[in-house]
């Protein structure tokens, strides 16, 4: 479904020459310093529930290009804090498959397109029509334990993924990886927004607990 050198110039010298940078560093190992990725993924590494929780409702690069386009977010399964999403995971992932064409050209479809492909081995683009194959073909996946967190940690072969958190973020995750015996490399970064924008919501309240902190 992806051509091999969907991501490089269009010009056939430079072209080549980017081929072969690429095959030059494609099997290193990825060190990643700021992953976006909840560290309590890989402290609990419980299976991920359903195609929506993994791709739809953590991913606001999705959601709200979907709101954008006049799409409710409770119908994408997002809810505020303390509330129950009562969708039915089958009937968002449809709403998004119908939707898929919105990506187009944008970084969140040749992302996705690369997952599907290369992780869940899909060979049929996503639409309306194979939301349902989609649906069941990594939901199965899902449940194997080779689709566990930390299984695609190394399966991807990432030496150092660094979360990101906020400076008055206790870190349980953390130690808990700390003391778990798994040999995967996950340290903490922080966005200091929390406690250097005044305008930050919370600002005066994350001061004050930083301060009793340190």
């Amino acid at each position: 479904m992806l051509h091999p050198d969907r991501l490089l110039p269009a010009e056939p010298h430079i072209r080549g020459l980017a081929r072969t940078i690429y095959r030059s560093v494609r099997e290193l190992p990825i060190i990643s310093p700021h992953g976006h990725t909840a560290p309590a993924l890989f402290a609990s590494n419980e299976p991920f529930a359903n195609p929506v929780s993994l791709f739809i409702t953590p991913d606001h690069y999705v959601f709200r290009m979907l709101y954008s386009q006049g799409i409710g977010l409770s119908d994408l399964g997002i809810v505020a804090e303390g509330e129950k999403n009562k969708r039915d995971p089958r009937d968002i992932w449809r709403l998004f498959a119908g939707n898929y064409h919105l990506f187009r050209g944008t970084p969140t479809r040749i992302w996705l397109d690369h997952v599907f492909s290369e992780v869940f081995e899909l060979s049929e683009p996503l639409s309306l029509a194979t939301a349902e194959h989609y649906f069941d073909a990594i939901s199965d996946a899902l449940d194997r334990p080779d689709y566990r967190p930390r299984a695609l940690f190394e399966r991807f072969n990432i030496e150092v993924l660094a979360t990101t958190e906020s400076p008055i973020d206790s870190l349980p995750h953390h130690d808990t990886l700390a003391t778990s015996g798994w040999s995967g490399r996950v340290i903490t970064t922080f966005r200091p927004d929390p406690v250097m924008d005044p305008e930050f919501e919370s600002f005066h309240a994350n001061m004050e607990k930083i301060g009793r902190a340190h």
